[in-house]
């Protein structure tokens, strides 16, 4: 079997992986402070363009593309809605990012925010998943404590508030209109 060194998933197994605290000893949170202290929001837009990132959803749209269609000088509000609820095959992968290494996809939404100069962000992801629910509303908790979301993120004049959204349940809502 070819060997390969995992990127999106390497932190999945060190002790306490959902924490800030370890998360930052792990060099979290350098690619924002980079963001904010060295870029603008087109610089870091350009970049995600140019490294042909790609959503981890079924069609795999590029992020920078998908950005680019975004009305330019906006007046506001923008809103980043971040969808976990995996509904379908073969993108089963936020629940264990949201469990395991919840400030690794906490730092990709502040990071997309303020590219897209997003003032808020609402991740939705379904009711069933009640640990990722739960340890993802404490991460960003945490990030709130730390100045990482809310008003002046790192003394900077960026602002940005997240909100957890629970689905309905949709196999639940399934029975009941059965």
């Amino acid at each position: 079997m070819a060997e390969f060194e995992p990127v999106l998933l390497r932190r999945i197994a060190k002790p306490n992986s959902a924490s800030l605290e370890t998360y930052r000893a792990d060099g979290g949170y350098r690619a924002l402070e980079k963001a904010l202290t060295t870029m603008t929001p087109e610089d870091v837009a350009k970049d995600v363009k140019d490294s042909n990132l790609r959503g981890r959803g079924g069609a795999g749209f590029p992020c920078g593309v998908k950005w680019s269609f975004l009305p330019k000088n906006h007046p506001g509000p923008i809103y980043l809605c971040i969808n976990a609820d995996e509904s379908e095959p073969g993108t089963f992968n936020n629940r264990i990012l949201m469990e395991l290494d919840p400030h690794q996809v906490l730092e990709g939404i502040i990071l997309a925010c303020y590219a897209t100069k997003a003032s808020v962000a609402y991740v939705y992801t379904r009711v069933e998943y009640g640990d990722a629910i739960r340890i993802f509303q404490k991460a960003i908790d945490e990030a709130y404590a730390a100045g990482l979301l809310g008003r002046n993120i790192m003394g900077k004049d960026f602002h940005l508030d997240c909100y957890m959204h629970r689905g309905a349940g949709r196999t639940f809502a399934a029975r009941r209109l059965a």
